[in-house]
């Protein structure tokens, strides 16, 4: 696979890397990861290899990222899912998982890269995000980078003894001028 990276002011995206499965499985297991994840399920390594293959195909619906700090320090992952390529359109997958490294601007610069990466390189029309109701950093984030709320799927996810929205928000190739 052709190595791709990304650079914006002190947040680099990397290609995922076999060595960076163990780390990617562990801040997705972790209880904040699995907190804003659709995941129920604890991921093994069985399950962190075939995801790594999968995402490793040239012609993978998937283009997932490495987020890494000055000295190549991983903080977390993200990606484009979803990716369909007749409409012109992919998802957004964002993870920090080095929790001392949220509220630094990380994640703003991170997704900035990833939707500039979709729009100039993928030639995506339109990139979306589904964010749950009590997220409300990543809702904050979002809507500071331009991103659309078009939709609330109500009483769509069951956590904590009871029923939360989910939110679907947009943003267009018109609109990338603008991050």
């Amino acid at each position: 696979m052709k190595q791709r990276s990304v650079k914006l002011r002190s947040v680099k995206l990397r290609s995922v890397r076999k060595s960076d499965l163990e780390i990617i499985r562990d801040w997705r297991n972790s209880q904040d990861g699995r907190e804003f994840s659709t995941q129920f399920t604890l991921l093994n390594m069985k399950n962190q290899r075939k995801w790594f293959i999968e995402i490793s195909k040239e012609e993978s619906l998937r283009k997932m990222f490495v987020i890494t700090v000055k000295g190549g320090n991983p903080i977390g992952v993200c990606g484009l899912i979803n990716i369909d390529k007749e409409n012109k359109s992919a998802d957004v997958a964002i993870i920090l998982g080095e929790k001392n490294q949220r509220g630094k601007h990380f994640g703003s610069e991170s997704l900035k890269l990833l939707v500039n990466y979709g729009f100039k390189k993928l030639k995506l029309h339109r990139i979306g995000a589904e964010i749950f109701e009590y997220n409300k950093r990543s809702v904050n984030l979002f809507e500071k980078l331009n991103f659309k709320l078009e939709a609330t799927m109500r009483d769509r996810l069951w956590r904590e003894g009871k029923w939360w929205d989910v939110y679907l928000y947009s943003i267009l190739s018109d609109d990338v001028n603008q991050l």
